[in-house]
């Protein structure tokens, strides 16, 4: 009888010793450790953008005619140079001076044709001294560079958008930016595209070219105060219907938290009716698979 209870208490500890050794294994299984990066939530504003296609013309050209019928003696310029107002363009010889050239009268019918303002050449219809130009015949054109403005021919619907000193976006390749306003509408609408002329004036120091195409960037909506999430924490199941980020609680903890997407860009997401403030962190880099409420380590 002493032997059974001997026996019976041996098993009983070796099955007691086997199930802590199974609990211990277990729990380290769970707490297995995640490191992942974090960002911070932000308060803020964000923006919800259209862009179109726009180019840039010069408002203001001024075509230069010749005064008088005579012959091209002296041409000064040539196609795309900058002029300033008063610079000498042309020199017309009448028809009277170049029959007597040869007989020693001087230059008195030489008629001297300037610019009639700072620009650039972007017409040029005289290609050689030596040509014949009647009277009001046009001999160039000088834009104004100074006035240079983007035309934006904009699809009726978004006409509520813009007014005159609408702030406006233009881009210019992937690198370059800047702003513009708005400088006036057009009372006309396209007849085939039902499209509405808008003009608008670049705040750049940069020299832009006649029928230069660009992107231009006009705000729909705009929230202030909003709770903005970094793009990279955002989760979403495989029909992109339901979302949420990984919040990290008290630097080891992260937790599931279902959010609804509002107004997003490139880099950031507004989260409605979330209830972060700017103190909490998401986690941007690790969370995806992760489960709600794992253990995790923060690093840099």
């Amino acid at each position: 009888m002493r032997h059974i209870t001997l026996l019976f208490s041996i098993c009983l500890a070796a099955l007691v010793i086997n199930s802590c050794a199974k609990k211990e294994a277990k729990e380290e299984e769970q707490t297995h450790i995640v490191t992942v990066k974090t960002a911070h939530v932000t308060i803020g504003e964000i923006d919800n953008k259209i862009s179109f296609n726009g180019k840039t013309i010069y408002l203001k050209k001024n075509p230069v005619v010749s005064p008088i019928s005579g012959y091209i003696q002296n041409m000064r310029v040539k196609f795309g140079d900058t002029v300033k107002k008063g610079q000498l363009l042309f020199e017309i010889q009448t028809k009277e001076n170049k029959a007597l050239e040869n007989t020693g009268s001087g230059t008195m019918a030489i008629i001297r044709v300037v610019s009639p303002t700072n620009g650039v050449i972007n017409t040029l219809n005289i290609t050689a001294s030596g040509a014949y130009a009647m009277e009001g015949a046009s001999l160039c054109t000088v834009a104004e560079s100074n006035d240079v403005m983007v035309q934006l021919n904009l699809p009726f619907e978004f006409n509520s958008l813009v007014k005159t000193g609408t702030i406006c976006t233009l881009i210019l390749g992937e690198d370059t930016k800047f702003e513009g306003t708005v400088y006036q509408i057009l009372p006309t609408i396209d007849e085939a595209n039902q499209t509405q002329q808008i003009l608008i004036r670049p705040h750049t120091s940069r020299q832009l070219p006649e029928n230069l195409n660009l992107s231009v960037e006009i705000t729909k909506t705009r929230h202030s105060r909003s709770c903005l999430i970094p793009r990279d924490a955002i989760m979403t199941n495989e029909t992109q219907t339901v979302f949420w980020v990984m919040k990290v609680v008290n630097n080891t903890l992260a937790v599931k938290v279902p959010i609804t997407k509002g107004i997003e860009n490139d880099n950031m997401v507004e989260a409605l009716s979330s209830g972060f403030t700017n103190a909490d962190r998401v986690i941007v880099e690790g969370a995806y698979g992760l489960n709600d409420s794992t253990v995790v380590k923060v690093i840099k």
